[in-house]
């Protein structure tokens, strides 16, 4: 989320305060934009949109897509997530243009809603239910599914079967789960890399890969 005056946002531990309607959405769209990408990509996006003042539904629903297109190249895809983005725009325009009232509805019906969205897939839909509306829901991406297995907790690769997995061992808070997701990105970027960095991991005492390439 961007810190009021400033143009990119930036990962605040432990914060979880109330957020107003632009910050929701710009959390949506920043959901939307991390697709298939990392997320300094993401950040110089939404500073774009940012700086073209852009970041309002009523603003987006009007851009023109190829404007659009322009500010979220940095992404990658940006002419799906160009589509993508009006789309969802659309949506909650639709459901009476604010994000807070219509992801604050039944969990289950709610998450339905947006996975019938063009381009909306489980990652994202559940980003947004944690992260815009903090709903009780685990968001599963690559990171989670790589130290996942590496620690030996599961073999599953199956999104719904692993956010299962932790939904059920886990208190059931959106605080803590927004906050072991960071963990993940953290751990996943530092040390558990698709060549993983095992010594000075600060979980390798308790990973059974770690473990075992400690050994050698």
């Amino acid at each position: 989320m961007t810190p009021r005056k400033e143009l990119v946002p930036r990962y605040r531990p432990g914060f979880w305060g109330a957020l107003s309607e632009r910050e929701r959405l710009e959390i949506a769209i920043g959901a939307i934009l991390t697709q298939n990408t990392n997320w300094g990509n993401v950040c110089l996006a939404l500073e774009r949109l940012n700086l073209a003042q852009v970041l309002e539904l009523e603003k987006l629903s009007k851009i023109k897509a190829q404007k659009l297109q322009s500010l979220i190249r940095s992404s990658g895809y940006f002419r799906q997530k160009s589509r993508k983005i009006k789309i969802f725009v659309e949506a909650v325009l639709n459901r009476g243009g604010s994000l807070k009232n219509w992801l604050s509805g039944p969990l289950e019906k709610t998450r339905k809603e947006l996975l019938s969205l063009w381009g909306i897939g489980p990652e994202t839909a559940d980003s947004i239910l944690l992260y815009v509306s903090q709903r009780p829901i685990f968001v599963v991406d690559a990171y989670t599914l790589r130290i996942s297995r590496r620690l030996g907790w599961v073999h599953e690769t199956s999104y719904d079967k692993l956010q299962k997995f932790f939904e059920s061992h886990l208190p059931k808070k959106s605080s803590l789960y927004s906050e072991f997701h960071a963990l993940f990105v953290a751990l996943a970027k530092n040390y558990c890399r698709t060549k993983p960095i095992c010594r000075g991991c600060p979980v390798s005492d308790i990973c059974a890969h770690g473990v075992q390439v400690l050994r050698k």
